[in-house]
């Protein structure tokens, strides 16, 4: 995976968009964006720029000329320590009038050419990078690759579901803040872009968008976080301990799918044979204690008669909340069990108990448990073809 970086917009962004900025006398850097980059760069961040430059396509100014404009750029922001480390522009639009670049092109944002540039030329993991601009464009460029989408400058028509700042230097405070990154419980439930923000009337266009939100959130799963969790699993199985899973609910099915994958998919083609039990299965078990003993001890009162000290505990809660989860992570904790919790919204007591947390930032349940499945599968898999030699992962189906 490559490292998370951003992706800025020039006009109206860095400088003042009085229209068509193609010569130097009109540049007026945005107060605060010179600084917000040199932030960046402190931080060890890349920044690439990325911008339309539809006026060589409309005649109104050259190729040099928006190099010009740039090499201006460059020399200022040198002068406070600030440096951008890409420099992408697009040229070409279908209504333009200079033949040569008179054409549509999928580096014209929002379609995802420079994006993906950048991506190569930067070793970017565009899932875990930002795009920052002041329009749809922008905004529509970030979906199409799976980047976090910021928008700065006057609200107006920005997409609802996307985070708003006045300026860069706005937008740049957040990042660095850590939200979406190294710190994602920073985010509130109040800054957290909210999907569906509108209705949608077409089916077609609502999957476009549920794709593009599953993306963004998927990207705020620290990858990290899997790695420990996988080490977790692995080790389990290979000391023959056992490892439970539950959840309720939508939870539920992805606890009691572990169960599956964990043993049929992980023993297929390796020397492993795993002991994995969903606690969510048993429904006569399960009413039986929640009847007597009541529904908050579901999961406790079952690991209590079959767990372990050195097994392991996977609970899946989209809300990090339910009583019945964190009384099992807490017995887990108190009986020498690891704990792997899989959380959405701001993750709650789940989140911060277990010993590997995989968090989905994200307030839609639909989207959480559709990334904690993806997980799931994830895990079972990575764990299958570690125990498989080159030439039989590369014949066998996943």
């Amino acid at each position: 995976m490559g490292q998370a970086g951003v992706l800025l917009d020039r006009d109206g962004t860095i400088i003042v968009d009085s229209g068509y900025v193609g010569s130097v006398d009109r540049v007026e850097f945005i107060d605060g964006s010179i600084e917000a980059i040199a932030a960046l760069n402190r931080a060890g961040i890349p920044v690439a720029v990325v911008t339309n430059q539809a006026g060589v396509a409309r005649g109104l100014y050259g190729i040099d000329d928006v190099q010009q404009v740039q090499k201006h750029m460059i020399a200022e922001l040198a002068r406070k320590d600030a440096h951008v480390d890409l420099w992408l522009f697009c040229p070409y639009h279908p209504d333009g009038i200079v033949e040569a670049f008179a054409r549509a092109s999928a580096d014209r944002k929002p379609a995802p050419g420079m994006a993906l540039a950048a991506a190569a030329a930067l070793d970017l993991d565009l899932t875990a990078s930002w795009v920052v601009g002041d329009s749809a464009a922008d905004i529509g460029l970030a979906r199409a690759v799976g980047a976090r989408p910021l928008h700065v400058g006057q609200p107006g028509a920005v997409d609802p579901g996307v985070l708003s700042f006045p300026d860069l230097a706005a937008a740049v405070a957040f990042i660095l803040g850590g939200a979406g990154r190294d710190s994602a419980s920073q985010v509130s439930s109040a800054d957290r872009p909210r999907f569906p923000a509108h209705r949608f009337d077409r089916a077609d266009e609502y999957g476009e968008a549920y794709v593009a939100e599953l993306s963004r959130a998927f990207g705020t799963v620290d990858l990290a976080q899997l790695a420990s969790a996988a080490e977790i699993l692995a080790a389990a199985y290979l000391r023959d301990a056992a490892v439970f899973s539950c959840g309720n609910g939508g939870s539920a099915s992805i606890a009691n799918h572990l169960q599956c994958d964990h043993v049929k998919g992980v023993r297929n083609g390796t020397d492993l044979t795993t002991r994995v039990f969903s606690l969510s299965t048993n429904v006569e078990l399960l009413s039986a204690i929640a009847n007597d003993l009541g529904y908050d001890q579901v999961f406790e009162y079952q690991l209590q008669s079959m767990a372990r000290p050195g097994d392991v505990l996977v609970a899946v809660s989209s809300s990090g909340r339910s009583p019945n989860i964190v009384r099992a992570l807490d017995w887990a904790e108190a009986n020498g069990m690891a704990t792997i919790a899989l959380t959405g919204f701001e993750g709650g007591p789940a989140r911060r108990q277990a010993t590997v947390s995989i968090h989905v930032d994200s307030g839609n349940y639909g989207i959480i448990e559709d990334t904690h499945q993806a997980c799931m599968h994830l895990l079972a898999q990575y764990v299958r073809q570690s125990r498989m030699t080159p030439a039989a992962v590369a014949s066998q189906t996943f």
